[in-house]
């Protein structure tokens, strides 16, 4: 074991001295010559001495010219002088370039190689070169083939990847540096396609990015998007969402817009009823069509694109309704439902319709029967609903309790300073600026059952122009009873209960029109105060003749002095205090005389003492 071991380490250290004496021979041999896999201008230099590489590249540059091999196969020379190349080979600058190595560092340079690119020896123009390259065929081909990307396409329900395409596309100024670096380097062809000379493209087919697009892409497309629309649905096919969707330029997922936006304007076509006219089945027993105005359903088309988007990105089964800029009130039969304010603008009046039951009509005030004050006709939703509003306009400002615009600046709203409504008012000179003015408490009623986006109807209905004939009539009879009432006295009750009874009996819209209600309250309150007064006066001399009685009981009672019977006095004196007793205490304070009363009481009480 022990010879072997012994052996071993003679064997080791011959072997090791024999390496010792290899490396350091030829590093002192790479101290004049060149490094193994090495290169000069492009011309091999492996072990070569200086004056070995100048015989290699005096004759690799005799005769030089380079070729240029395009992707079609095409060539084209290029000689020195169109690469403005100047030969300067010597010797001694070889020389000084294996001088400038370090021999020892051999095994290093054996790994990575060297090359060596010297100007010196070998130079050209690059000027020239960009001549000569503008004026290649490749470079002039005015179409040439595309470079693209890898990319992945929709084709028969799923994304697939669609392999890059190399195309013929070139970069002049890098083509000319290409030829001018190969020139230097002697090389008698340039391959353009190996040279990666054309436009290249930066995702290949094995692009991690090209995969996980796919997959995402595919992700998305196992999207279910059904819309459900009052009770009915649409769902969008496979086919539609994979048109949409495809990889942007860094190969994230992208959605084709313009596309989806086309879509969305289709689905709005077919599910839009915004500013279309509406069938009406009036109070009047008659349909209309009343024209289209602000009101209906309207899809939010970029916010339904944006929705979309989210949607398909979720790759999970969506069931909604869509994106509403605007919302209407029912997606089954009539838009607007069964609540709306209906108004009858030749009639002149307006019906508040509750879940299918007018709970409150008027007669209103609208537009002057001019152009640019008229009030237009048209299905409306109301904007937003404001008490104590001040309305501004050229020449006026005006406050009301109750503000419910829905077209624009006109609106519906209290009117107090109007003395009468509907008729023809609105074109006798009274009509609004365009607003539809109504009695205080109609609008006020209107005020507590409407909200934003609540349906207004306004249409024209010619032949009901008198419709209000009847209720202006009772008004009127019940403005002249209020009339007759005249001064107030003690026998105005008759007058005043009639014209009470007048008010009573009329309708909501007819009491709108007696323009003098506030006289009858006045006569009502100086009545009830006359009548307080008589009966106070009455209830006063009633309290004075029981006093009086009760004086000549206490004046009856006479001197009690024991001359006069003591159980008459004793009776006497009872029967008045009993009486007293009995006033109310208004009629005490006519008693002038208790005061004997109390006299007589405190002797008859002496008297009786033992």
């Amino acid at each position: 074991m022990k010879k072997l071991s012994k052996k071993f380490w003679i064997i080791s250290g011959s072997v090791l001295g024999v390496l010792v004496v290899a490396f350091v021979g030829l590093g002192f041999y790479f101290e004049n010559h060149f490094f193994l896999r090495s290169t000069v201008n492009g011309v091999s230099s492996s072990g070569a001495s200086a004056a070995v590489m100048e015989r290699r590249l005096t004759e690799a540059a005799k005769g030089y010219q380079m070729t240029l091999v395009e992707a079609d196969g095409k060539k084209e020379i290029l000689t020195t002088n169109e690469l403005g190349m100047e030969v300067h080979i010597k010797q001694e600058h070889l020389q000084n370039m294996i001088n400038d190595q370090n021999g020892f560092l051999w095994v290093h340079n054996l790994i990575t190689g060297n090359d060596y690119v010297s100007r010196d020896l070998v130079s050209c123009d690059i000027n020239a070169i960009k001549k000569r390259v503008s004026r290649l065929s490749c470079v002039t081909d005015k179409n040439p083939i595309k470079t693209k990307n890898a990319n992945v396409v929709y084709r028969s329900g799923e994304f697939v990847i669609v392999d890059e395409v190399y195309g013929t596309e070139l970069n002049q100024n890098d083509l000319a540096g290409k030829v001018y670096r190969a020139a230097l380097s002697l090389k008698k062809e340039l391959n353009l396609r190996d040279a990666a000379c054309y436009k290249q493209p930066k995702y290949t087919k094995d692009s991690k990015e090209i995969k996980e697009l796919k997959k995402t892409l595919n992700k998305y497309l196992a999207t279910e998007v059904v819309y459900k629309v009052g009770s009915a649905t649409e769902k969008i096919p496979t086919e539609t969402i994979g048109s949409w969707l495809s990889g942007n330029d860094k190969l994230k997922p992208a959605f084709d817009e313009e596309a989806m936006e086309a879509f969305v304007a289709k689905m709005s076509k077919k599910y839009d009823t915004y500013g279309q006219p509406k069938t009406l089945a009036t109070q009047y027993g008659v349909t209309v069509t009343v024209p289209g105005g602000n009101y209906g359903w309207r899809i939010d088309k970029a916010g339904e694109v944006a929705q979309l988007k989210e949607d398909i990105a979720s790759g999970k089964k969506v069931t909604r309704d869509f994106t509403y800029q605007y919302k209407a009130a029912s997606r089954e039969g009539n838009d607007y439902g069964n609540s709306y304010v209906e108004i009858n603008k030749t009639a002149q009046h307006v019906y508040l319709v509750i879940n299918g039951a007018v709970v409150m009509d008027t007669p209103m005030v609208s537009g002057k029967n001019v152009p640019e004050h008229d009030t237009p006709t048209g299905a409306f939703r109301i904007t937003y609903c404001e008490k104590g509003a001040t309305l501004r306009g050229p020449g006026y400002c005006t406050k009301v309790a109750y503000w419910m615009p829905f077209n624009g600046d006109i609106g519906l709203h209290d009117a107090t300073w109007q003395k009468a409504f509907g008729g023809a008012r609105y074109k006798e000179g009274y009509g609004s600026h365009g607003c539809v003015n109504l009695p205080l408490s109609a609008a006020g009623t209107i005020f507590s059952y409407v909200s934003t986006g609540f349906p207004v109807l306004m249409y024209d209905l010619p032949g009901t122009e008198t419709v209000d004939t009847l209720a202006r009539q009772s008004a009127e009879n019940c403005k002249n009873a209020i009339n007759a009432i005249g001064g107030v006295n003690g026998n105005s009750g008759a007058a005043i209960g009639a014209a009470r009874g007048a008010y009573d009996a009329l309708t909501d819209s007819a009491k709108s029109c007696v323009d003098n209600y506030q006289v009858l309250l006045d006569a009502e309150a100086a009545y009830a105060n006359i009548m307080a007064a008589n009966a106070q006066a009455m209830e006063q001399a009633k309290a004075q003749a029981e006093a009086k009685a009760v004086m000549d009981m206490i004046d009856a009672i006479g001197v009690v002095d024991g001359t006069v019977g003591i159980s008459v006095v004793t009776q006497n004196v009872t029967d008045a205090e009993t009486a007293y007793n009995a006033l109310s205490a208004q009629a005490k304070q006519y008693v002038t005389n208790y005061d004997a009363l109390v006299q007589a009481r405190q002797k008859l009480n002496a008297l009786l003492q033992p």
